[in-house]
């Protein structure tokens, strides 16, 4: 079960990265290649920043699963484990299938919200503290307004230890990665392209939602 959880969290994190990131991170991606990369030429000049910023965002991730695995894991010291986790994992499951749902009908307040900040605000702003390297961008980018990452941290939580968190949202955000790379090169693409891979990003949530809601309930 451990091993297909993490697994589900990879493929969420790639599912989420092309269905839903390439269209809230898309101008970050933007903004990395033109402070970071601007005229230099070659893939090498063009990923190196790319992949700076991302593992600031996987930093960042981590870090929010350790604690919330953390947290998790003092439940157990005071005797309330298995409700604890139960009820973290029903309630990451019941989170990630109402946001799907939502998402289908276009009534998703946190998307409205997503789409406000990535539209303009948080870049702003983030032109204002201008990081001095892109990964310490993408650490403060890491705790930007997002539906499926809240999803997936209660969800490292039910995993109560501070380890299991810590690799779980290491391997969401890794596979988040995949694509924010891939826009860097073939955003036009890719963001043509979006409305299939968020079809499939809708589906693969609530079905995770529903495993998580299912485990939950076995525990």
């Amino acid at each position: 079960m451990e091993e297909l959880t993490y697994l589900g969290f990879l493929a969420m994190g790639f599912s989420v990265g092309f269905g839903h990131c390439i269209g809230m991170c898309h101008p970050f991606v933007l903004y990395i290649s033109g402070r970071f990369v601007g005229e230099h030429k070659g893939y090498t000049n063009l990923f190196i920043p790319h992949i700076k910023y991302n593992l600031g965002r996987i930093t960042t991730y981590s870090i929010l699963g350790l604690i919330a695995g953390f947290a998790g894991d003092m439940m157990e010291i005071v005797g309330r484990l298995v409700g604890i986790q139960k009820g973290a994992a029903i309630l990451a499951g019941i989170f990630l299938v109402l946001y799907g749902l939502l998402s289908f009908t276009g009534y998703n307040f946190m998307n409205r919200l997503e789409h406000k900040l990535a539209g303009g605000m948080f870049v702003e702003r983030l032109k204002k503290i201008q990081p001095k390297s892109p990964y310490l961008t993408g650490v403060v980018l890491g705790l930007l307004p997002c539906g499926p990452l809240y999803g997936m941290i209660i969800a490292s939580a039910s995993t109560a230890s501070p380890v299991r968190g810590f690799l779980s949202m290491i391997l969401y955000g890794a596979g988040t990665s995949a694509a924010l790379l891939a826009t860097s090169v073939f955003g036009n693409y890719l963001m043509s392209r979006r409305s299939f891979f968020n079809l499939l990003t809708l589906v693969l949530m609530i079905s995770m939602g529903l495993f998580f809601i299912y485990s939950g309930i076995r525990m």
